[in-house]
């Protein structure tokens, strides 16, 4: 089995191996393995016990502009708080590193100071498949065989604000295991190259401008400047004389592409696509780098492919393409109706170059991958309800968004957390979370959901953002985005960004609310002799003060909380692996539950939670559980108004929302054991 070994160093000119935010210096993290990393690649995870450090850490531009030799970048996840992450070593590989710039994060931080405010040591340690933490199993997922180096299983690295932290804390005492190896040098001497290309769609009428971002890395670009020359079949679609040049220039034009002088590490070639009055039918144009003299090409990020169309309506339906953070840009059109009601599509939250708006002075404004948003427009009559369900996909971290509808003014009239939520078809979730143990996606497990009904005839905007953006507030600041304003959002640190699906559908007698699969009757084959059962039940209110009542009620005052105790007794033997049971009700339970639990299995003693029971109709009327001790309790929680999650992500607004069912007075549920 594969050893891998790990060190780090800075670019900070001093004894300490440290990263100072107001001198912009970097980190090189390398991996040193004994034999090549196998077929496939070696998926490695490294981890920390300092909650977000990696947002000390300057994500974006690695992503942007990456500094990274033997890794595929596409396959990084990080997980749950943003501690670790892992990386994947390219196959054949005996040795990997990737520079990240450390970010200067704003002062004071209001949001989690202790990380990213002043000196903070962190310990970097390699961590195999069988030590990852049970709340990070969802997010890393896919490591390796290997074997950690214990000579080489860990490094401090030390992020301050200034330099001046540096003497605040007295240096740490001298390691007392050898040196990290000796780094070997690269394959070769060569620059490397890369190039990226955005948006995907081109559009004629609107003269979009395409992005061509050139990357030189792994050496020093020569005095005079670096020619790199381009393959592109198509560039006549292309208007030259509009093309514009940064950090270099224009060496030569020629059939079916063209030379660039670097004279920068990075340069970038805005190119107009030309309107030529003709129809385009599924017209492509493609830019790769070719062969040249004085540089390598990184073969993965070698160019891309543009698709060129006359106007925005001849993008074809379901395609999602940047940028459309705002209402004036290329906003997805699901063109739903009753007689079309559901409408698909698979996009990211993530930076792509292309994912940018025109200032008035000529430069750009870039759409960092924390402040992106994909917008989707649907028109409704007044009393439209549509129903907006995203799901995770196979590969990603932990993504977690908020989902918001807006009119056309940029009015927020609603909006779901996937903190708390759950689709009607997913009520509680399971117990395995988001992922399956083999990393593929849990369909049983909610993502987002949210139901909206519209108060007038109109259009509509569905926003998809990460969290904290999505919010409308996060630990007192607004640090919402806009329809109108791109590049506003949390636009700090992303809690969550990654690939997702999105299905929305207007719902109708012929497309109604999803339900879910009918759950099959309870079987306990081995039991031959089960014990009997009795349930008792105690509801129970709670207010900010601490005051009982016995009773449930659907609306708590601030702190509040509400809900029914369930005691299940058994009299007999019980086996050791339990006796499965469903806890049912003449009820809806989505009607009867609270926001902070639709998306989370009750907490049980004595047993565990398995998972909502859906009746023959798919309407979810019980719990599934097993009993394993003598005496299992089983709460439900009718709400929860807690102060922390309101005034920390000014859930308000969101509470009222998930109040329940309005009633004239007394309702009764009845429960029962099958």
């Amino acid at each position: 089995m594969v050893q891998v070994s790990l060190s780090t160093t800075t670019s900070f000119d001093g004894d300490l191996n440290a990263l100072v935010e107001d001198l912009g210096t970097a980190l090189t993290v390398r991996f040193d393995l004994d034999e090549p990393a196998p077929a496939g690649g070696l998926k490695v995870y490294l981890d920390s016990d300092i909650e977000q450090i990696l947002n000390r850490l300057d994500l974006p531009a690695a992503i942007a502009n990456p500094q990274a030799e033997n890794l595929n970048l596409l396959a990084t996840q990080t997980n749950f708080d943003n501690s670790g992450l892992a990386l994947e070593i390219t196959e054949g590989s005996t040795f990997a590193t990737v520079t990240l710039n450390v970010f200067d994060n704003p002062e004071p931080d209001t949001t989690l100071p202790e990380t990213f405010d002043g000196r903070v040591d962190a310990v970097l340690s390699l961590v195999t498949a069988d030590q990852i933490a049970t709340e990070d199993q969802g997010s890393i997922t896919g490591l390796g065989d290997y074997t950690v180096d214990p000579d080489a299983a860990s490094s401090t690295v030390i992020f301050v604000d200034e330099a001046g932290q540096l003497e605040e804390t007295p240096p740490p005492e001298p390691p007392t295991t050898p040196e990290p190896p000796t780094p070997e040098p690269p394959a070769s001497d060569a620059l490397q190259v890369s190039l990226f290309t955005g948006p995907d769609y081109l559009i004629e009428d609107e003269g979009t401008v395409s992005a061509h971002a050139f990357l030189a890395t792994n050496g020093v670009i020569p005095e005079g400047g670096l020619v790199v020359s381009v393959d592109a079949p198509n560039l006549s679609e292309f208007d030259l004389e509009g093309i514009s040049v940064e950090g270099g220039e224009i060496e030569a034009v020629r059939d079916g592409g063209f030379d660039l002088r670097m004279m920068e590490y990075t340069t970038l070639v805005n190119l107009p696509i030309a309107d030529d009055g003709e129809t385009e039918t599924e017209e492509t144009a493609t830019f790769s780098l070719a062969a040249g003299e004085g540089y390598e090409i990184v073969e993965d990020y070698s160019g891309g492919t543009f698709s060129l169309v006359d106007t925005a309506s001849d993008i074809p339906r379901g395609v999602v393409t940047e940028p459309n953070d705002i209402v004036s840009a290329v906003v997805t059109s699901t063109e739903i109706t009753p007689e079309n009601p559901s409408f698909s599509a698979a996009s990211s939250l993530y930076f792509d170059i292309g994912n940018r708006y025109l200032n008035e002075d000529g430069t750009y404004t870039y759409i960092d991958y924390n402040e992106d948003v994909d917008l989707y427009q649907v028109e409704l009559s007044t009393g439209d309800t549509i129903a907006i369900e995203t799901f995770e996909v196979e590969g990603n971290g932990l993504l977690e968004t908020a989902i918001n509808v807006f009119d056309t003014e940029g009015n927020r009239l609603s909006y779901a957390s996937d903190l708390a939520t759950a689709a009607p078809d997913k009520l509680f979730g399971t117990p395995e979370g988001t992922f399956n143990e083999d990393g593929t996606v849990n369909e049983n497990q909610t993502d987002n959901y949210l139901e909206f009904t519209a108060p007038e005839d109109g259009i509509y905007y569905v926003g998809l953002s990460e969290l904290l953006s999505g919010l409308p507030g996060s630990f007192g600041e607004d640090v919402s985005y806009s329809i109108t304003t791109p590049g506003l959002g949390e636009n700090n640190r992303a809690t969550g960004i990654g690939n997702y699906e999105i299905e929305i559908d207007l719902l109708t007698e012929d497309n109604p609310r999803k339900t879910g699969t009918p759950t099959p009757p309870v079987s306990n084959p081995d039991v031959t002799n089960p014990p009997t059962l009795s349930l008792s039940a105690n509801p129970t209110t709670v207010d900010g003060e601490g005051n009982f009542t016995n009773a449930v009620v659907e609306f708590v005052e601030d702190d509040g909380i509400s809900g029914i105790t369930f005691t299940i007794q058994a009299e007999g033997e019980i086996p050791e692996e339990g006796i499965e049971i469903v806890l049912n009700s003449n009820a809806n339970l989505l009607d009867y539950v609270g926001l902070f639990s639709r998306g989370a299995l009750p907490s049980t003693i004595g047993g565990q939670s398995l998972g909502a029971f859906y009746n023959e109709d798919g309407i979810p009327t019980g719990i599934r559980l097993r009993v394993q001790e003598s005496t299992m309790t089983v709460n439900l929680e009718r709400t929860n108004r807690s102060l922390q999650l309101a005034d920390e992500l000014d859930f308000e607004s969101l509470l009222d929302k998930f109040e329940g069912l309005e009633t004239d007075g007394p309702e009764d549920v009845t429960f029962f054991l099958q």
